[in-house]
C-alpha cells in the first residue's frame, strides 16, 4: 500500500503557514541531529575494564561488545579468534583499549561508526623473525658458528661469535636443522605466525667415537659455505689430538700447520702469514690484543687449550671490523664457564702442570672460569751439571672469566688473563782479589682485562659493546756485586693499550646482514733504563687510533657478496723532541741540525687511511664454490727487530715523523669442493700481496735503545705471492688433513742514498721466505680406549746472510758479508707421534682420566736454527745451531671431573 505523506501530515494551505511549518520542521530535525550527535559522543566515550591473561581473542571481543555499543566485524578464516592475548585496563576508552590489545600483533583494525573491522596486517615475504641463542645443553656454553638450515630450501644462517642467530622468513611451517661439530644434529619444527625468540640447546655427541665416525652434518673444515677466503676454524679437540712438545697442546703450533703459515724456525715466537712480518698478525684473546704470545722464547704458546672455546684465523679476506694489523687476525675466545654444574680438568706433565675449574655461581645465570698453568723447569735444573747458575727458570699463566646472563636480551662478560716468564741466573766466582757475584734477570708479562656487554635491541639488531685493557712488559737487568761496589744496569719497556668498541649487527633478512661500529684505541709506549750513573730519562710515546667501519653481507641465488669499508685515523702525541736533518742527505746522527719540540698531548704527526674489503663467492652447487677477494690494510705500530728471530726485547714503535704506516694490498682467488658425503674437503687458493713502508734495519745498524732510532732504519717495499692446497678427511677412524704451500716473499729498500740501500735496492728474500711447505696431520682411532696422532712437516730452509771473506785493517781482522739473505740454511723437516689411552671411567663418579705419551722429533732431525760465524786466530769458523737436535719423549696424565 502506498502512503501519501501529504495526506498523513497536515499541510498548510497558504504561503505563510507553509513557511512557519517548514521552520518548525527544520528546528525539529535540528534537535534530532543534536541528540544523535550527543548520543554518538556519549558512545565514543564508552569505557572498558578488562583483566585478561592469555585469554582467547573471541572471549575478549565478546566482553568489549558487552561493555560498549561497538561490534566487531572479522573473517574467521583470516583472523584466528582462538589465539591468546593479555590485557589489563580499567575504565579506558574503547579506542585506546583496541589499540593496546593489538599492539605488536599481526592484526590491524579500522573503526567506522560503531563497527571495529579486523584484518590481518599485509606484509611482504620475510615478515617474521626467529632469533635467539644456541647453547650446549650440558654446560650452557654458547656455540659459535652453529649452522641453522631451513630444510628443503637454500636459506640458512650461522650463529655469530656470541652464539646469537637471527633469520627472517615468510609466515608458514618450517623444519630447521641445527648442527655443530661434536654435537648431535637437531631438527626443530616451527609454526611461524609472529616474531619469535627461541633458545635452542644441542646435546654433545655421546662419545668421542661417535663424534669422529658419525659426525654432525656441519663441517667446520668446509671452505664452500664461507664467503671469505683464507679462513680456518680450529677447535680445542683437534689441537689436543696433535702431537706437541712435551705433550702440551699448543695453539701456535696448530696455527703453523695451516696452509700459508710459516716461521723462521723451531722454538721461535710468533708466525708469518703470506709473506708478512710477525707483528702483522692481530692476535686477540677475548678481543684484547696480545703483543707476545710465547713462553720461553717461543718453545710454548701462552694459550692454555683447556680454557679456550674456539679459534678463528683470517688470512685472506679480513672483515672490516678488524684493523690495526696488516696480514692476519687470530681470534681466540675463552670458555664462558659451565652454567649447569661445577666441573674441572687438568694435567700433570714432566715439566709443568695445569688445572681448570668452572661452574655456576647461580645456575643458568652467573658462571665462572679459572684456569692456570705452571712449569717447574727450575726444580730440575740444579740436578744437572753445568746448570748450577740457574736460579729461576719458569713460566705461568692464568685465565679467568665471569659470565652473567641478566636476561634474554642482556649478558655481561668480564675476563682476565695474566702470563709471565721469569728467568734468573746467578754466578759466583773467586779470583785473586776475593771474587764477585753477578746476577742476570730477564722476564716478560702479558696482562689483559675485558668487560663486554651483549645487548639484543630487537630480534634483528644485536650489539656488543667492549672495553679492553692490555699491557705487555719486558725487563732485562744485570747486577754485579764486586764487594765494595754494586753495579746495576736494567732496562724495562711497557706497552699499555686501552680500547673501547661498540659493534652492531643488523639482520635485515635471510640474505642480507649488516655490521657497523666504532673503535677507539689509546697506546702508551713506556721505556725505562737504569745504569750505574743513575736513571736515564727516555721519551714516553703516546698515540691514538680511531676507526669507523661498515660491512654488508648479501646473498643472491648463486652469488654471495661480503664487502665493507674501514676508515682509520692515527695520531702520535708529545711531549717529544723530533730531530731535524739536513735536506738531501741520509738520516744519520751527524746530519742532525736541530730539534722540533712537541708539547705534551700535542699532535706531532697524524695519518688516515681508507681500507676497502671485498669478497665474492659463486656457488656452482652446494658443494662447489669459486671465490675472489681484495683487502687493503693499514698498520700504524711496528715491531723493530734487528734479529731474524723475534725476541721479547724487540721494540714496538708507533708511526711518526719518520716512520710511515705500513700499507698492504692483497688480491686472492680460490676454489673449494666438498665431497658428496662431506667426508673430504678440498681447497686451492692463490694470492698476491704488496707491501709499502716496511721498516728494515740498515746494514751495520745499531740495535737496542738508540737515540733517534730512525737513523738506523730504512723504508722498504715488497711483494709476496703463493698458492695453497689443502685436503681434509673428516669421517671414519682415520681423520686429518694435508696441505702444501708454494710461496715467495721479497722486499727492497727505497732510499736514494747508497749508505741506506740494502743490496743496491735490488729485491731480496725476506727472512721468512720459504718457497715450499708441506704439513700432514693424522689421527687414528685404534679402539675406544686408544688413539694415535701423527704430524709431519717439511719446509724449505729460510734465507740467511753469511760471511764471504775477511778484511784486515791495521792488523785487526773483520768479517765481510754477502748480500742480505743470499744463502739459505738446510731444509727442515720433522715428524712427531703421540698415543692417548683413555681407560673406561667409573660410572659411579664423574672422573675421567687419560694418559698421553709420545715422541717429538721422532727421528732426531737436527734442523738448523741459525748459522754462526766467528774469527778465531784470524780463521773463519762457521757453526750451526739446532734448538731441538734429538727426539724428546713426553708423558702426561690428563683428567676431567
Amino acid at each position: 500500500m502506498k502512503i501519501n505523506l501529504f495526506e498523513v501530515i497536515p499541510w498548510p494551505k497558504n504561503s505563510y503557514g507553509k513557511t512557519i511549518f517548514l521552520m518548525k520542521l527544520s528546528f525539529f530535525l535540528y534537535l534530532v541531529f543534536c541528540f544523535q550527535l550527543l548520543a554518538f559522543n556519549g558512545f565514543s566515550q564508552n569505557n572498558v575494564t578488562l583483566e585478561e591473561e592469555n585469554s582467547s581473542l573471541k572471549s575478549i571481543i565478546h566482553k568489549i561488545e558487552e561493555q560498549t555499543s561497538y561490534n566487531f566485524i572479522l573473517n574467521n578464516d583470516i583472523i584466528d579468534v582462538d589465539q591468546n592475548f593479555s590485557i589489563n585496563v580499567i575504565e579506558k576508552d574503547v579506542t585506546e583499549t583496541v589499540a593496546l590489545l593489538f599492539k605488536n600483533s599481526t592484526i590491524s583494525y579500522k573503526i567506522k561508526k560503531n563497527h571495529i573491522i579486523l584484518s590481518r596486517i599485509k606484509k611482504k615475504n620475510g615478515d617474521f623473525t626467529i632469533s635467539g641463542v644456541i647453547t650446549d645443553a650440558s654446560s650452557g656454553e654458547t656455540l659459535i658458528g652453529t649452522s641453522i638450515i631451513v630444510k628443503n630450501s637454500n636459506k640458512g644462517v650461522f650463529t655469530n661469535e656470541y652464539g646469537f642467530y637471527s633469520i627472517t622468513l615468510p609466515k608458514g611451517d618450517y623444519l630447521f636443522e641445527i648442527s655443530h661439530l661434536g654435537y648431535t644434529t637437531k631438527e626443530v619444527a616451527i609454526q611461524l605466525q609472529h616474531n619469535m625468540n627461541i633458545k635452542i640447546e644441542l646435546q654433545p655427541s655421546s662419545n668421542e667415537l661417535d663424534e669422529i665416525i658419525i659426525l654432525s652434518n656441519q663441517n667446520n673444515k668446509s671452505q664452500v659455505a664461507s664467503i671469505l677466503g683464507g679462513t680456518s676454524n680450529l677447535t680445542t679437540s683437534e689441537i689436543k689430538k696433535s702431537p706437541a712438545l712435551l705433550g702440551e697442546p699448543d695453539i701456535t703450533r696448530t696455527v703453523l700447520a695451516q696452509p700459508g703459515i710459516s716461521s723462521v724456525g723451531e722454538g721461535t715466537s710468533g708466525f708469518n702469514v703470506r709473506g708478512g712480518n710477525v707483528d702483522q698478525n692481530l692476535i686477540l684473546l677475548d678481543e684484547a690484543p696480545l703483543y707476545n704470545t710465547s713462553h720461553l722464547f717461543g718453545l710454548f704458546s701462552i694459550f692454555n687449550a683447556d680454557a679456550i672455546k674456539v679459534i678463528q684465523l683470517y688470512k685472506g679476506e679480513i672483515p672490516a671490523r678488524f684493523g690495526g694489523r696488516a696480514s692476519s687476525v687470530l681470534e681466540v675466545r675463552q670458555k664462558n664457564g659451565d652454567s649447569k654444574r661445577i666441573k674441572g680438568e687438568g694435567g700433570l706433565g714432566l715439566l709443568f702442570s695445569k688445572f681448570t675449574i668452572e661452574g655456576p655461581i647461580k645456575k643458568d645465570k652467573v658462571s665462572f672460569l679459572a684456569s692456570g698453568r705452571r712449569s717447574y723447569f727450575d726444580v730440575f735444573f740444579p740436578f744437572f751439571k753445568g746448570n748450577e747458575a740457574v736460579d729461576k727458570f719458569h713460566f705461568y699463566d692464568l685465565n679467568t672469566k665471569l659470565t652473567w646472563n641478566i636476561n634474554k636480551n642482556n649478558t655481561l662478560y668480564a675476563s682476565g688473563f695474566f702470563a709471565a716468564d721469569i728467568i734468573k741466573f746467578n754466578q759466583e766466582e773467586e779470583d785473586g782479589e776475593g771474587g764477585f757475584d753477578s746476577d742476570l734477570d730477564l722476564g716478560w708479562t702479558n696482562t689483559t682485562a675485558t668487560l663486554r656487554w651483549n645487548h639484543i635491541f630487537s630480534n634483528k639488531l644485536f650489539a656488543n659493546i667492549t672495553g679492553i685493557y692490555s699491557k705487555y712488559d719486558y725487563s732485562f737487568g744485570t747486577r754485579q756485586d764486586l764487594g765494595e761496589e754494586d753495579i746495576e744496569d736494567t732496562f724495562n719497556r711497557s706497552i699499555k693499550n686501552w680500547i673501547f668498541k661498540p659493534d652492531f649487527t643488523y639482520y635485515s633478512n635471510p640474505v642480507t646482514k649488516m655490521r657497523f661500529g666504532l673503535s677507539g684505541n689509546l697506546y702508551q709506549f713506556i721505556p725505562k733504563q737504569k745504569i750505574p750513573e743513575g736513571n736515564v730519562l727516555l721519551d714516553k710515546e703516546k698515540a691514538v687510533q680511531l676507526a669507523a667501519y661498515y660491512s654488508i653481507e648479501k646473498q643472491w641465488n648463486k652469488l654471495s657478496l661480503h664487502t665493507g669499508l674501514r676508515y682509520s685515523w692515527f695520531a702520535n702525541f708529545g711531549a717529544e723532541s723530533i730531530a731535524i736533518y739536513k735536506p738531501d742527505l741520509p738520516q744519520t746522527p751527524s746530519t742532525i741540525i736541530g730539534f722540533r719540540e712537541v708539547k705534551n698531548n700535542e699532535i706531532s704527526k697524524s695519518y688516515f687511511g681508507l681500507e676497502p674489503r671485498l669478497a665474492l663467492k659463486y656457488d656452482f652447487n652446494d658443494r662447489k664454490a669459486f671465490k675472489i677477494g681484495y683487502d687493503r690494510m693499514f698498520q700504524y705500530i711496528h715491531l723493530i727487530s734487528a734479529q731474524t728471530i723475534v725476541l721479547p726485547n724487540d721494540i714496538w714503535k708507533p708511526s711518526g715523523e719518520y716512520i710511515s704506516p705500513l700499507e698492504v694490498n692483497q688480491f686472492s682467488a680460490g676454489y673449494a669442493y666438498d665431497s658428496k658425503d662431506q667426508n673430504y674437503n678440498f681447497s686451492i687458493e692463490g694470492y698476491y700481496k704488496t707491501f709499502d713502508n716496511i721498516v728494515e734495519y740498515k746494514n751495520g745498524a745499531r740495535s737496542g735503545v738508540v737515540d733517534n732510532l730512525e737513523t738506523e732504519l730504512v723504508p722498504a717495499k715488497g711483494f709476496s705471492y703463493g698458492l695453497e692446497l689443502a685436503v681434509h678427511k673428516n669421517k671414519g677412524r682415520l681423520t686429518g688433513n694435508a696441505n702444501y704451500t708454494y710461496a715467495v716473499s721479497k722486499r727492497k729498500t727505497k732510499s736514494n742514498f747508497s749508505s741506506e740501500q740494502i743490496n743496491n735496492n735490488a729485491y731480496f728474500p725476506s727472512n721468512f721466505d720459504r718457497p715450499h711447505i708441506l704439513n700432514i696431520t693424522a689421527n687414528y682411532k685404534l679402539s675406544k680406549k686408544w688413539e694415535m696422532g701423527a704430524f709431519f712437516t717439511y719446509q724449505t730452509g729460510r734465507p740467511t746472510t753469511l760471511p764471504n771473506g775477511r778484511l784486515s785493517i791495521n792488523g785487526d781482522s773483520f768479517l765481510t758479508f754477502s748480500d742480505r739473505n743470499a744463502f739459505r740454511v738446510p731444509d727442515t723437516h720433522r715428524a712427531d707421534i703421540s698415543f692417548t689411552y683413555t681407560p673406561t671411567g667409573n660410572p659411579k663418579t664423574n672422573w675421567k682420566g687419560s694418559w698421553s705419551f709420545g715422541l717429538y722429533n721422532v727421528y732426531g732431525r737436527k734442523n738448523v736454527f741459525s748459522v754462526n760465524s766467528t774469527l778465531d786466530d784470524n780463521k773463519l769458523e762457521t757453526g750451526q745451531i739446532s734448538l731441538i737436535p734429538a727426539p724428546i719423549p713426553f708423558i702426561s696424565y690428563n683428567f676431567k671431573f
